[in-house]
């Protein structure tokens, strides 16, 4: 989905953006380190004149950008505060330094940089890169949640990630529904204000959960046994607040324990997890309002108000449901063929 994206993340600026496009290094330099932090750009020796083209847009949250270096470029950052950003490549190759490690960035092997030592940066020529930016609270709070704590150190990650399996994969492809959804036009964004919003707290759920960092080991140590009542609790949270974008660490805060015994409690009494039981819910949210159709009620605004962004997806798992397509439904309760 980021192919798709190849100019940038949005052709005319919004109120939640902000963009620049110049062959001055110093302006853009200046941009980025009000947007990212302290950094240093140089243009490395016999590459082309500078040019740049860069791009933010701010979600409830996260924040998406896009940048373009025509020169190959060293960039050298010294951050004074925990950042977090997840930056990936749509081609080429980047040389990376942080700490005493040094590794290659490429289309399927991207980097987390939890802003807490210098990284030093080589890039080569006509850069393109997606940087996703993480305030350290959003993950902080989340963590705390999923493990039913307080912490106190920084989450502290190992800075590679492989885009090409396991956990990395997953983290890529949310990111890519992230920045399909994210980057659309103002009007079209009213409808899916809901499903990005989710979307953003299942990145950083994803992360939590799959990427290693100094928490891992905690965070996946064995379930306790929970009690029903509990369960029951995080069910009725539930059905009350199926229009919020919930994640599982609000739910495991609900629950009163940690995330993993949520999971594990959700498969021994219902068979399903709480994210699961969350979505059955929205599909009967979605497939009431349809069976009681208003003048003005479409299939697409109801979906995707309910946090179903992918139309396809959604109508294929619907049929599966209910047995009939959604718009089927609302045929049937106006009593048309």
């Amino acid at each position: 989905m980021l192919d798709a994206l190849a100019d940038g993340l949005f052709e005319s600026c919004g109120p939640r953006d902000r963009q620049l496009i110049s062959r001055d290094i110093g302006e853009v330099a200046e941009l980025l380190q009000q947007k990212v932090g302290p950094q240093r750009y140089e243009t490395r020796n016999g590459t082309k004149p500078f040019f740049a083209k860069v791009q933010f847009r701010q979600l409830s949250e996260l924040t998406l950008s896009y940048g373009w270096f025509a020169p190959a470029m060293e960039i050298t950052s010294t951050p004074v505060e925990p950042y977090y950003s997840l930056f990936c490549r749509r081609h080429g190759f980047s040389e990376y330094q942080t700490g005493s490690r040094n590794f290659i960035a490429s289309p399927s092997c991207g980097t987390f940089l939890p802003g807490m030592q210098p990284v030093r940066v080589r890039t080569n020529e006509d850069w393109h890169v997606f940087r996703t930016g993480f305030p350290p609270a959003t993950l902080r709070i989340e963590l705390s949640r999923l493990l039913d704590r307080s912490i106190s150190d920084p989450v502290d990650f190992f800075p590679v990630v492989n885009f090409a399996d396991g956990p990395g994969r997953t983290v890529k492809q949310i990111l890519g529904r992230l920045y399909a959804e994210g980057t659309r036009t103002d009007a079209s964004l009213v409808v899916t204000v809901l499903g990005i919003r989710h979307l953003e707290r299942l990145l950083v759920t994803v992360i939590l959960e799959g990427l290693p960092h100094n928490y891992s080991n905690v965070l996946n140590k064995p379930e306790k046994n929970l009690s029903l009542w509990q369960v029951r609790a995080v069910e009725e949270f539930i059905l009350e607040n199926a229009d919020q974008p919930l994640s599982l660490g609000d739910l495991a805060i609900v629950g009163g324990t940690s995330a993993r015994s949520l999971q594990y409690a959700f498969r021994r009494h219902r068979g399903c997890t709480p994210l699961d039981f969350l979505r059955r819910v929205r599909f009967d949210r979605v497939q009431s309002e349809l069976a009681h159709p208003k003048q003005a009620t479409t299939v697409t605004d109801t979906a995707t108000r309910w946090g179903f962004l992918h139309l396809g997806r959604f109508a294929k798992e619907y049929r599966a449901r209910f047995g009939e397509s959604p718009s089927a439904t609302v045929r049937r309760s106006l009593g048309r063929p």
